[in-house]
């Protein structure tokens, strides 16, 4: 007998209206691991996006991960098969979490470590980073706030003759996200003569969380991104092309230079917020090249309880040109390069010197002499 399954499609309100909606999709798969892995297959066939502007072949690949596999085959056989298929796509947003088997992540610097000079470094070597800014760069004055168990942070870093206004932002994600706590620091900062924005290590979150910041530091209204939704069962099915803009708040940031440090760990609502300011004049982008995951996302839950995520979204160029790197690659899975490249280096930060922000100082003040 076959079960009735359930999808929930979760689209992020800015790609697709005005307000969260959600759709439920039924499909009839058995609980086997072959039906559950042509569930996972056809989810991606009818609303992956990426398809043609990556080359894949889809209906081959499914011929390949499938070898093998039977009704009888094991949990991880089944887990083997389904991160075969993910590891072919390279995409920031395209990931299967199997509870009590494994979490796999398509984007091939998933085992990147958190610094440049440490193999394995975790999350809990991030506080140094924190530690060595407000200690080294802001002497210990500066305004926080902790929302979500989230610390927010800015102040004034003293850089030969100028005042830099700082500020760290290390999620877009939380519900109480601090557009209060933001807009003191953007008063603040337009009395300063620069300002750096952190975004190390910010995995994304919330559209109108991002928009909303992005929206306090734009001084200008410009388009910095076009994009497509996958909308038909042929994978060159898409929606009509739509603009995305900044809307600069009438009490925002108003022309004053503009770093952003930012790293491989800088995802999702992280990539947007970046390619929002390279819109804006006078902005320059420090640190490692971004995760580059712009895809909207849709949820899935297999008929054995696996939840995975897809993108349905192709973005684009303001000019209307597809998201290349210079190679002429789909920037999905590669990222945003930085205008200037500088690692995060744990042993020069437990030194007490930062060097990404080291770099975006000596930038950043450059023609303000």
């Amino acid at each position: 007998m076959r079960n009735k399954i359930v999808y929930w499609i979760i689209p992020l309100v800015f790609f697709i209206a005005s307000g969260c909606e959600e759709m439920l999709i039924e499909e009839e798969f058995k609980n086997t691991p072959v039906d559950n892995y042509d569930a996972f297959w056809s989810e991606f066939d009818r609303f992956y996006g990426d398809f043609d502007v990556k080359n894949i072949n889809w209906d081959s690949l499914k011929t390949v991960y499938s070898e093998g596999l039977t009704e009888s085959s094991s949990d991880q056989q089944l887990f083997h098969s389904l991160t075969g298929l993910l590891n072919e796509l390279n995409d920031g947003h395209a990931d299967l979490y199997a509870p009590g088997i494994g979490y796999f992540r398509s984007w091939n610097r998933r085992n990147k470590s958190y610094f440049g000079d440490e193999v394995n470094s975790d999350v809990s070597t991030l506080s140094n980073l924190n530690y060595t800014i407000c200690k080294h760069y802001l002497n210990n004055r500066y305004e926080e706030g902790i929302y979500s168990d989230w610390k927010f942070y800015y102040g004034t870093i003293n850089y030969k003759s100028y005042k830099i206004g700082y500020i760290s932002i290390p999620t877009f994600s939380n519900d109480d996200y601090p557009v209060d706590f933001i807009q003191q620091a953007v008063d603040s900062f337009n009395k300063k003569d620069a300002v750096i924005i952190d975004l190390r290590y910010n995995g994304g979150g919330r559209t109108d969380a991002f928009m909303s910041t992005l929206n306090s530091f734009a001084s200008e209204k410009r388009v910095y991104l076009k994009s497509k939704f996958r909308n038909g069962k042929n994978h060159s099915d898409f929606t009509a092309m739509a603009e995305h803009s900044t809307n600069p708040h009438e009490n925002g940031l108003r022309n004053k230079p503009i770093a952003i440090l930012m790293n491989s760990f800088s995802a999702s609502s992280s990539d947007h917020f970046i390619l929002g300011m390279k819109s804006q004049a006078d902005v320059i982008t420090v640190g490692d090249t971004t995760c580059g995951a712009f895809s909207a996302v849709l949820e899935r839950i297999l008929p054995n309880g696996w939840k995975f995520r897809l993108g349905a979204q192709v973005v684009y160029n303001p000019d209307g040109s597809l998201m290349t790197d210079s190679h002429g690659n789909y920037l999905e899975g590669i990222g945003i390069a930085p205008d200037f490249w500088v690692q995060d280096e744990l042993r020069m930060i437990r030194n007490g010197v930062d060097m990404p922000l080291e770099k975006a100082l000596k930038k950043i003040t450059e023609n303000l002499q």
